[in-house]
């Protein structure tokens, strides 16, 4: 049994082994994946973990090296993804016989948590279901929230947004004149949040590509001509989900009546699954949590309530706190372990990361 990075020619065999993964949705495991090796701009061989015997690839998981922002600082990160064990492995009973109780998946952890170290990143961030296994690793979750919408009165909302923005425009994104606009939007709105991901402009072409599931559905307002306010929707879990957001200072009015409009039925509906209407699909949305009360008043006004729900897949772990408290400028308790730092600095409920932004 061998621990150890992925070959380049080992590629489509590291596909083979994620097409075993069932995914909701509709995706093929190895399309899926696939878009993570071809498009983010981040992805090297050696972000792949893999156990293997002799050339059967075994487990693997893979690392997603990002820039998050962590209380007006850029902290690096590691995301974690991709973490897969094949079917036939995980039921003959052989991983625990080879390598004890620790299995092949924590063995692929620890090596990829120890080359994350030796890479100067700070925090871990992961997304997942199996919040016990990875908590015997050192991973924690973050308390964080996700903010349901729902219009009381869907037409009733929309003629109430139409009427009071009659100088407000919602359009489709056109990517070679909006994206300026849009990048200096994300920049002021996403940079003072705990959670978001810093995009550089390679990296923001990656997300126009990956964020779509497979369809983005990416919408602008506009105030007297100028781009105030964003807001990107997709299909995740057979559920319509706001990806991300963003408004400029005066954008609470546009964004507000942006959401409005993605939460109309539509025909046809490039984000309708088969044997879903589009009033069934948009009847509400999932939003990440923001903490934008001029947002949540202007959504009030036209008869959108919104409300938290406990989102239970965020997992951080500290993975070097004294490096991490010299970047923000404070200091860990004398015998204060990682995670009691992480858990003192960070705001219970503060997190905020774009789905589009996934790994």
């Amino acid at each position: 049994m061998e621990i150890r990075t992925l070959l380049e020619d080992e590629r489509e065999l590291l596909l083979e082994l994620l097409d075993f993964w069932e995914l909701p949705d509709g995706w093929r495991g190895k399309d899926f994946f696939r878009r993570y090796i071809e498009i983010d701009p981040a992805y090297r061989d050696d972000n792949v973990w893999l156990a293997c015997e002799g050339s059967r690839l075994l487990c693997c998981v893979q690392i997603f090296p990002r820039l998050v922002r962590v209380l007006d600082h850029d902290v690096p990160t590691g995301g974690i993804g991709s973490v897969f064990t094949h079917p036939e492995w995980r039921s003959s009973g052989l991983a625990s016989s080879v390598l004890a109780s620790s299995g092949l998946a924590s063995s692929v952890l620890e090596a990829a948590v120890k080359d994350m170290l030796s890479r100067g990143m700070e925090l871990s961030l992961l997304f997942a279901a199996r919040e016990s296994f990875y908590q015997r690793y050192g991973w924690n979750r973050f308390k964080s929230h996700r903010t349901v919408l729902r219009c009381a009165d869907a037409s009733a909302a929309a003629s109430s947004s139409a009427a009071s923005n009659s100088a407000i425009s919602i359009e489709t994104l056109r990517p070679e004149e909006d994206m300026p606009a849009i990048r200096e939007i994300h920049r002021g709105y996403s940079s003072g949040r705990t959670g978001t991901t810093v995009r550089d402009d390679a990296l923001w072409e990656a997300t126009l590509e990956m964020a779509g599931n497979p369809a983005e559905e990416f919408k602008v307002a506009r105030a007297e001509g100028t781009i105030v306010a964003y807001a990107r929707a997709a299909l995740l879990e057979d559920v319509f989900q706001v990806t991300e957001l963003g408004r400029s200072d005066r954008g609470s009015e546009a964004l507000a009546a942006l959401l409005v409009d993605l939460m109309q039925a539509r025909d046809p509906d490039p984000l309708a699954p088969p044997g879903k209407s589009s009033r069934a699909l948009r009847s509400f949305a999932i939003l990440p949590a923001f903490d934008d009360i001029n947002l949540t008043v202007a959504l009030e006004q036209r008869g959108v309530a919104s409300h938290p729900v406990e989102d239970p897949s965020a997992m951080l772990r500290c993975l070097d706190a004294d490096a991490l408290a010299r970047r923000l400028g404070t200091t860990r308790f004398p015998g204060e372990e990682a995670s009691q730092f992480l858990e003192r600095i960070l705001p219970l409920d503060g997190m905020v990361f774009w789905p589009a932004d996934r790994f």
